[in-house]
């Protein structure tokens, strides 16, 4: 019985690893691609993201900070989902390792999700310098006068994988600390 429980906990941490990786390769993709949004406001002709986000008047240090932090998150992400599908193929893990190894990686998701929200939170609202004034960066990606729809949509599906990130990372633990009270118990009846 144990080994079928073994099987499925893999599974349900293959599935993680595989939906982790390709959530932040699509947010690495659009990243990428975000780089190369035209701002209008700016100046008298439109900007690309890319040139004020790295080392212009636009924006300050620490937005320019936030932006690396933030793409760095996703570079994690991406490997620790990696790490995860490896673990989950990994057939030496006996079951009491695997089960207090699925809670700390749970911890793990929930607590770089918490850090990538704050990256995420912090850079909307660092100001940025346009004709009108100053205006925080996100509001200018939701302000269709300066940025097109595109960007906006980028922004909230940055958002959403971050969320899931963390509501995953809280499933993960919830099973993982479960399945270690169920491995457990065995050793607690003799």
């Amino acid at each position: 019985m144990e080994n079928m429980e073994h099987k499925k906990v893999a599974k349900f941490l293959a599935i993680i690893g595989y939906i982790f990786m390709i959530l932040s390769f699509f947010e690495i993709e659009f990243f990428i691609l975000f780089n190369f949004t035209e701002f209008n406001d700016i100046e008298t002709d439109p900007v690309l993201l890319l040139d004020f986000i790295y080392g212009s008047d636009y924006i300050s240090l620490t937005g320019t900070i936030l932006w690396l932090f933030t793409v760095g998150s996703m570079i994690c992400f991406l490997i620790f989902g990696f790490f995860i599908l490896r673990t989950s193929k990994s057939e030496k893990i006996e079951d009491k390792l695997l089960a207090k190894l699925m809670v700390v990686i749970g911890m793990i998701i929930v607590l770089g999700a918490f850090v990538k929200m704050n990256y995420i939170v912090l850079l909307g609202k660092i100001k940025i310098s346009t004709l009108h004034g100053k205006v925080a960066f996100q509001s200018a990606l939701y302000d269709f006068n300066i940025t097109p729809i595109l960007p906006a949509i980028m922004w909230l599906y940055f958002i959403s994988v971050t969320f899931f990130f963390m509501i995953s990372g809280l499933i993960t633990t919830a099973l993982g600390i479960k399945w270690t009270l169920l491995v457990d118990r065995p050793e607690d009846t003799k």
